[in-house]
């Protein structure tokens, strides 16, 4: 999607990429040392980017778009069972040697994916990236210190006024197997008629440990996502999100899971 959004006239796609509220946490933030530190913004240099492109593609919170002067937002979506899982093999193929390279954020989470699937669940350090990382990325505009208190925001963030500023902004929000129809309704709110060919890139592939989901582990992903769930409801009945039941989300993760080498135990 980046590469084809960096074809449009005016689209800013980089060097910035990430902002602070990515990493969950201040210190992992500041942990990440050069070159890569150069891709995380600082607010007010975002809204310079805002200010000078008529289309700006990262991972950026929503709120971080919004208060940087961004008026119209397009977000690509996933069930969010996959998309932990579909993480949680993509950082075991990463190679040891770019992992230094993202200071704290690389030793202390990218590197727990070498553990089996139960284990990084578990572990404390890996919560920016698989707890709720949807909601707080849509809904929440700090970082924090704790699971706990990232918990707390994401509460915060649904009872407040936060979901419906986001809704006022949001104009295009798709799932990721419709990646055609998110860039083609991009193109059309900005006016271009010729869309770019979507190529696939960066594309997970399984590793050969054939790992077995148990009902516990899966219980566990369940409560990891368990908001953003609620969140992708919410989108679909308000009119935003194309509504997907119950059993389609399960057949998209169990299908994800047969993909990446994951087997199912019975129950789940």
């Amino acid at each position: 999607m980046r590469s084809a959004l960096a074809q449009l006239p005016g689209c800013y796609a980089g060097p910035y990429y990430y902002d602070r509220v990515h990493f969950g946490t201040d210190d992992l933030g500041q942990a990440v040392p050069e070159p890569n530190k150069a891709t995380i913004v600082e607010s007010g240099r975002l809204a310079e980017v805002v200010g000078a492109h008529r289309l700006v593609i990262g991972h950026y919170a929503a709120p971080s778009l919004m208060a940087a002067g961004c008026a119209a937002l397009a977000v690509q979506v996933r069930e969010p069972r996959s998309r932990v899982l579909s993480l949680y093999r993509y950082w075991q193929t990463e190679p040891a040697h770019e992992r230094p390279r993202w200071g704290a954020w690389g030793s202390d989470l990218v590197a727990r994916a070498d553990r089996p699937l139960g284990e990084f669940l578990r572990s404390p350090a890996v919560w920016p990236a698989v707890s709720n990382a949807i909601s707080r990325q849509l809904l929440v505009d700090r970082t924090t210190s704790t699971a706990r208190r990232a918990a707390c925001l994401r509460r915060w963030a649904v009872v407040s006024g936060s979901y419906h500023r986001l809704r006022r902004s949001l104009r295009v929000v798709e799932w990721s197997q419709r990646s055609d129809a998110f860039l083609a309704r991009i193109c059309a709110v900005v006016g271009v008629e010729a869309v770019p060919a979507l190529e696939r890139e960066n594309v997970t592939e399984p590793l050969a440990d054939h790992q077995v989901i148990d009902q516990a582990t899966h219980g566990l992903l369940l409560r990891l996502t368990r908001a953003d769930s609620h969140l992708l409801e919410r989108l679909a009945a308000d009119g935003l999100l194309m509504r997907r039941t119950k059993q389609d989300l399960d057949l998209d993760f169990a299908g994800t899971a047969e993909r990446l080498g994951f087997h199912l135990g019975t129950g789940n």
